[in-house]
């Protein structure tokens, strides 16, 4: 009956614990193609919504405008040009229909082989393809854009509608920034209108779950809206309005946004049909002469908090921490402090356990204190259990006067494990969501703390220290409880061994130091 409410707590991380198996399954990289090949599988055509819903009347939209999607087209043919910005940071495909087919970032590898290709964050590929387009509503692109000028961070694109106007495309890439300056003048087109949208086909739906989204993403008036693939097979279509904000598709790592102007508003529209999501928005412009001007950015890079915050535009809320956020985020920016200090986040998330072990100090001594009580008791409670052991309401009773007899607490062996549940789910989503995790290193075999164990090493270390501890605390009176308690460091370790390894490491190191200050306690009241 003491231990009780001790296993329970047990069971129930367990229970947790077992679920994230399904719940958080790691989501297998695209294939990587060619440019090549990008162009040979380029679908033919997305359907944008039948309206774009706001404040004002709804906005007709084509059902399959040619702008939509990328169309089949050879690799080489001279209707399939591409063209290429780059910077330090970035770089860049445009095809001529003006869609932006692949985004690659040199900062980010596929994996931890220095040799390995940097990381795409759009491409264009049969089974995956992540890309950007804009159209013109109620009008198409009439052949393709040609160059009128070009650099290796700018181009300026010109094309004709099928309804006689001139299309002006510009881009403009800056050094050292993930960000896209876009300007759309359509010549003598005041009263045209235009859509801007990230479009993904064939994603791997099971990379977005319960505890980690993965998709479609927006922040509409402040508030982050996350739409599942499901909702968008259900529902079709999704629309809304907001003034600023921006949408897109994310991944754990990288997001592709467009990003409104933070003081014009906006229809916003997201839809899927099982193969193609868009997230997109329709654009007024703006007059300029008897020119119809659309300006927007792009932002197509990492899910860095710290970048992030210094753009203003909200895209940090992307970095999503769960129900644990306000305990997430000081960790997150507890663990990016160290890390100025001391360069690399193993050694600071040892530091963090440090930490933690200290502002807890005084409940989990007051805990350590019951539970050596519990066990200096533990002779006595054999006795009852002996005398009155076919008579459980009368051996509970005696029970709880042994209890207040020695003031010990037998609850209070609970206490530790009830702290660490918040602090191990907000570690576990800051290893899980922070790009600053992704392929960094501790020493020797962990080369990527955000990966598991590749030996299992730190879980066999977990599994040991928690073996010592249950050692060290009394022993529950009912034989089926003492064997469950028993079994839980082998459980346990089986399902460590594929947490990150940076998670591992902070539950070994926090489990050594309660060893140790459990012993300590033990040798100050005399117990053995």
């Amino acid at each position: 009956m003491d231990q009780r409410n001790l296993i329970l707590a047990f069971a129930l991380s367990m229970a947790v614990l077992l679920g994230w198996g399904m719940l958080f399954p790691t989501p297998q990289p695209a294939p990587q193609t060619s440019v090549e090949d990008s162009q040979k599988s380029m679908p033919a055509t997305d359907a944008l919504p039948d309206e774009a819903a706001g404040p004002e009347p709804a906005v007709p939209v084509p059902a399959t405008p040619e702008q939509a999607a990328p169309a089949p087209q050879p690799a080489k043919a001279a209707d399939g040009r591409t063209f290429k910005l780059a910077t330090d940071v970035l770089q860049l495909e445009i095809n001529d229909r003006g869609w932006l087919t692949r985004a690659m970032l040199p900062a980010y590898r596929q994996s931890l082989d220095a040799t390995s290709e940097p990381i795409a964050v759009l491409e264009t590929g049969e089974d995956h393809a992540l890309y950007i387009n804009s159209g013109v509503l109620g009008a198409r692109l009439k052949g393709r854009f040609t160059v009128v000028e070009q650099d290796t961070r700018h181009i300026l694109l010109r094309g004709e509608l099928d309804d006689g106007h001139t299309w002006l495309r510009r881009l403009t890439l800056s050094p050292g920034s993930y960000l896209v300056d876009v300007e759309d003048r359509i010549e003598k087109g005041a009263g045209l209108k235009m859509f801007h949208q990230v479009v993904e086909r064939h994603p791997n739906k099971k990379s977005s779950t319960f505890y980690e989204h993965n998709g479609p993403v927006a922040l509409l008036e402040d508030k982050l809206k996350e739409v599942t693939y499901e909702d968008l097979d259900e529902a079709g279509t999704i629309r809304t309005s907001a003034v600023g904000g921006w949408t897109g598709i994310m991944n754990r790592y990288f997001i592709s946004a467009v990003i409104a102007n933070q003081d014009q508003e906006y229809p916003y529209y997201f839809k899927g049909d099982g193969r193609a999501y868009q997230a997109g928005a329709i654009d007024d412009g703006r007059v300029e002469g008897d020119a119809a001007v659309f300006r927007s950015r792009l932002y197509i890079g990492p899910k860095s908090i710290p970048l992030l915050e210094t753009l203003n535009l909200g895209l940090e809320r992307c970095v999503d921490f769960g129900w644990f956020a306000f305990i997430a985020k000081p960790l997150h920016e507890l663990l990016l402090w160290f890390y100025q200090y001391i360069p690399n986040y193993g050694l600071c998330i040892i530091l963090l356990v440090l930490l933690i072990k200290l502002l807890f100090f005084w409940p989990t001594q007051k805990s350590y204190q019951s539970m050596a009580g519990m066990r200096k008791i533990q002779p006595e409670m054999n006795r009852l259990k002996e005398l009155y052991g076919d008579d459980r309401q009368k051996m509970g009773q005696e029970m709880m006067a042994l209890y207040k007899k020695h003031k010990v607490n037998p609850m209070g062996g609970c206490l530790p494990i009830i702290i660490q549940i918040p602090v191990f789910f907000a570690l576990y989503k800051v290893l899980l969501m922070s790009i600053e995790m992704r392929q960094a290193p501790f020493f020797g075999w962990i080369q990527d703390l955000s990966a598991q164990d590749p030996y299992f090493v730190l879980p066999v270390l977990m599994g040991i220290s928690m073996f010592i501890q249950q050692r060290l605390n009394p022993q529950p009176p009912d034989p089926i409880q003492a064997k469950i308690m028993q079994f839980l460091p082998i459980m346990f370790t089986f399902m460590f061994l594929f947490f990150p390894a940076g998670l591992v490491l902070y539950w070994v190191v926090n489990n050594v130091l309660s060893i140790i200050q459990q012993r300590v306690v033990m040798k100050g009241m005399g117990v053995k």
